[in-house]
């Protein structure tokens, strides 16, 4: 028994010692960590793992627009104090990600023209302050989208020059955002389905991939991504291929009906056949 009682009191006083030496010299203490100043992304990032992360944005081919470029405070309580951060156009980006990534040829990203979009004042950068006891401060750059076109992969990059106060992120430090303008089928469809997945009818959201091309959730449903291609000469509607199934064969009766906005497609893809009949929603 004294045995015993000898053991939990030795124990004790080491579980004392041990918390006396961490409140005194904690392994992890936030008030003593500089904060981190990155660009916060907008959209699902592309190309996860890459040397710098790209937005993809798509617009409606209007005269103007405007993205929104937030700057970011990442320490563990707000910030401290006014925090002046500066972002610039960063043309070498561009050709760093398409190395990094292996993109050649059509592939490639393309730098955005510089009478496209502007920073507020003008100028290839801009300089905006997060307020001292706050996270975030936003940039309102204007863009053209009508201007865009479909003839190359137009992105606009981005980075953080300067920060007065904390550390520039080594990962979200740069930012940069591939531009696209919205093909006539992008939106909300009225899909039925029928085939080996099932049958039923649901509401799919198309979204631009290039000028005659969209993507969209497999049959409504399923998250693999379904990419299909309308040939506008003579309105013949194909699956190209199904994400993690590969490609698609295409059958002879597709059809895309400009007059009715209708897409019908019968496609193969592995051992799967499917239908799909869409409609385009007002």
């Amino acid at each position: 028994m004294k045995n015993i009682l000898s053991k939990i009191g030795m124990f004790s006083v080491a579980a004392l010692t041990l918390t006396s030496c961490l409140d005194e010299d904690p392994l992890f203490d936030p008030d003593k960590t500089n904060g981190v100043i990155e660009i916060v992304e907008q959209a699902p990032l592309v190309g996860v793992g890459s040397i710098y992360p790209l937005n993809r944005l798509t617009f409606e081919a209007v005269p103007e627009d405007q993205i929104e470029v937030i700057v970011q405070y990442s320490g563990a309580h707000d910030a401290p104090e006014d925090i002046d951060v500066t972002v610039e156009v960063s043309p070498s980006d561009i050709e760093a990600y398409n190395e990094d990534q292996g993109l050649s040829g059509g592939d490639e990203y393309v730098l955005l023209d510089a009478s496209k979009y502007a920073f507020p004042g003008g100028g290839n950068s801009v300089t905006v302050t997060i307020p001292k006891g706050e996270k975030r401060a936003s940039i309102m750059m204007t863009v053209k989208p009508d201007q865009f076109g479909f003839d190359a992969n137009y992105a606009l990059p981005l980075k953080i020059s300067s920060a007065s106060s904390g550390v520039v992120s080594g990962n979200f430090g740069h930012m940069i955002y591939a531009v696209i303008p919205n093909n006539q089928w992008a939106g909300d469809w009225t899909n039925t389905y029928t085939g080996s997945l099932g049958a039923g009818t649901n509401t799919v959201h198309m979204s631009t991939v290039g000028e005659f091309t969209t993507t969209s959730n497999l049959i409504g449903i399923y998250s693999n991504q379904t990419i299909i291609e309308v040939d506008p000469v003579n309105n013949y509607a194909s699956v190209i291929s199904v994400s993690g199934l590969g490609n698609a064969t295409n059958y002879p009766e597709n059809y895309w009906d400009p007059e009715t906005k209708t897409i019908y497609v019968k496609y193969t893809v592995g051992v799967r056949t499917m239908t799909q009949l869409l409609v385009k929603q007002d």
